[in-house]
């Protein structure tokens, strides 16, 4: 698969049972669909980032 900036993407489940990493968007949390993420490159790195509608609840979710 090539990856392209500036796209959105979801992550196959298979992501989430490999990376056990609980400060990741959890995948089909409460029943809802995976979380989207938007890509960016910077120089070499390839972002993906985690867009939500639930932005309050991710940064309080951080701060505790």
């Amino acid at each position: 698969m090539i990856v392209q900036t500036e796209y959105l993407y979801h992550i196959k489940d298979e992501f989430f049972d490999i990376i056990q990493d609980e400060n990741l968007m959890t995948n089909h949390e409460c029943g809802k669909k995976r979380p989207t993420y938007f890509t960016i490159k910077d120089n070499d790195i390839l972002w993906f980032i985690p867009l939500s509608s639930k932005s309050r609840k991710i940064s309080k979710n951080k701060r505790e």
